[in-house]
């Protein structure tokens, strides 16, 4: 009877007595254990993971199906199986992935799995636990990322020892060759990958699967001659002999796609299909029925008014500069016969206006003024005032007067230090770098223990560290490293300004793992109507890890 029985049901069944036999302790769903996986055969791994199918076997384990398994940590008798001694073990739905990628053979797959959910765990799964016997090819998006990822496939999971090498900036070139050759796993950046395929694409050779991390990376934002940015174009057409498999957070977006002078607002992921042909898909909506709502961190996002008069008057009169200015442009283009090109809407305005005939003067003015309105909303008076010693600006603000009228602290960085004192641990993004010295300034004053990470800073995994495990009050941020930056100690996140982007801006918010965001807004100004949109966006593209709290 047992002959029948395929390996995977026949050793659930086994684990099953043994439980209720209580040879060994039953514990916590936390701590399961992959250990049977290791010797069961290729050909029958996965197949009787789904829940489904376990219950049509035997309905009787259908209670214990996908994810709720007891874990045989505590059997010292059984333990000794395992040749691999592992840290982590998979979550049920990343089980249900790895399950799909496995049976999925040799195909494309894009894997939407949302922040702090495991990606670089799955990654280690992929290439130690489902397919030790192929040779990979990680692609990572940053030098930071690289680091970062290396260090958690040697250390923090471990499996790979002498089979993984790395293409980062200090490895020679001859040495790179070599690592191609020779290990099992490689990760790199896109750049150094590139530019080492093109002198010897031969080193492809052996590899067998292509995993990129925060692959919608891969997509050009705004205008550019490709849907993709350099070096992806040339080097997803050397890799397309091998299988890709993409992982993201933020596969939800558009972007602008030019074709000759047409504009298209195109679906990032429609741009990521086209382009890794073939490949099936994996989305958040799929893993619904495993156990990933115990795992997920919801955002709670708030809006908090920033009451300043001069600001608002300031803000009512460039707003409708840019109507005028806009109006203007609408105008020259219908008298030209262009109208059409746009479309009415003044996203397509912005996102083409290079490419637009009109005058220069024009797109020099409507450019302008979008960048002052910007700097007014997110920098200190002090900064801004210097773009409005312009002629055109002249004839509507008189500057000298403002000089007078404006305060030399940004109302935004007072309000900042006013909700910071009410947290132990807050988190602190402003677009510029003025700002992040003048926020940091007046926390200092306020007697609150100050750090700081932008582009300048050299060695961001200690002061990130600091923040960890000293009694620091407040972290200061310009936006760098968005999605490598982990701070789920933080009670609070303050954010001073935003941009449209909203997988960028959701990026942000992800990285204190859930909690509380605070976005700052000038009350009475288009920046209300600004941010209520992103929030919109980011509630509907990101559902199940986001909500929308009361405003402050």
């Amino acid at each position: 009877m047992w002959s029948s029985v395929p390996p995977r049901l026949f050793q659930r069944i086994l684990w099953y007595l043994i439980t209720q036999s209580g040879f060994v302790e039953k514990p916590s769903r936390e701590m399961r254990l992959n250990a049977f996986l290791r010797y069961e055969p290729k050909e029958m791994r996965g197949s009787y993971r789904n829940r489904e199918n376990i219950s049509k076997q035997c309905p009787v384990f259908s209670q214990y199906a996908y994810g709720s398994f007891y874990t045989i940590l505590h059997s010292k008798q059984l333990r000794t199986m395992s040749e691999t001694k592992t840290k982590y073990t998979p979550r049920g739905y990343q089980e249900f992935i790895l399950d799909q990628i496995y049976e999925l053979k040799d195909d494309n797959v894009l894997v939407e799995l949302d922040c702090g959910l495991g990606k670089r765990f799955l990654t280690h799964q992929l290439v130690v636990e489902s397919f030790p016997d192929k040779r990979f090819i990680i692609v990572v998006h940053s030098t930071s990322s690289l680091a970062e990822t290396v260090d958690y496939m040697k250390s923090e999971y471990g499996g790979l020892s002498e089979d993984l090498g790395d293409l980062s900036s200090r490895v020679r070139s001859g040495m790179r060759e070599y690592i191609l050759r020779e290990k099992r796993v490689i990760i790199s950046t896109p750049q150094v990958l590139a530019n080492v395929l093109k002198k010897d694409i031969t080193l492809l050779e052996g590899i067998d699967v292509v995993i990129i991390n925060e692959v919608d990376t891969l997509v050009r934002r705004t205008r550019g001659r490709t849907a993709l940015v350099f070096p992806w174009p040339t080097l997803l057409t050397l890799l397309r002999e091998k299988r890709i498999i993409g992982m993201s957070g933020t596969l939800r977006d558009e972007h602008a796609v030019f074709t000759d002078e047409q504009l298209e607002i195109r679906k990032e992921l429609k741009t990521l299909l086209k382009h890794i042909p073939n490949a099936s898909l994996v989305t958040m909506e799929d893993l619904y029925d495993t156990d990933i709502d115990e795992y997920i961190e919801k955002t709670v996002i708030s809006t908090v008014p920033v009451h300043n008069k001069k600001i608002r008057s300031i803000s009512i009169v460039i707003d409708e500069l840019v109507r005028d200015t806009r109006r203007e442009i609408l105008g020259q283009l219908e008298e030209s016969g262009n109208l059409e090109l746009v479309q009415g809407d003044s996203r397509r305005i912005h996102l083409m206006l290079e490419r637009l005939p009109v005058s220069d003067d024009l797109k020099g003015r409507y450019s302008g003024l979008l960048l002052l309105r910007k700097y007014v909303y997110a920098m200190p008076p002090k900064q801004f005032m210097r773009m409005f010693h312009n002629e055109y600006l002249k004839h509507y603000f008189n500057v000298s007067e403002l000089r007078k009228v404006l305060p030399t602290i940004s109302p935004k960085a007072a309000k900042i230090v006013e909700i910071a004192k009410q947290y132990d641990k807050s988190v602190i993004i402003s677009s510029y770098l003025r700002m992040v010295s003048q926020v940091q300034n007046l926390l200092s004053k306020a007697g609150m223990k100050v750090t700081r990470i932008t582009g300048k800073t050299r060695d961001k995994g200690s002061v990130l560290k600091s923040f960890k495990d000293e009694p620091i009050d407040a972290l200061v941020m310009s936006p760098v490293g968005e999605r490598d930056l982990d701070l789920p100690e933080a009670d609070v996140m303050i954010v001073a300004d935003i941009i449209n982007t909203s997988k960028t801006m959701y990026q942000k918010f992800k990285r204190t793992r859930g909690g509380k965001v605070l976005i700052l807004v000038y009350e009475g100004t288009s920046e209300e109507r600004k941010v209520r949109g992103l929030i919109n966006r980011v509630l509907d593209r990101y559902p199940w890890s986001t909500c929308c709290g009361k405003s402050d």
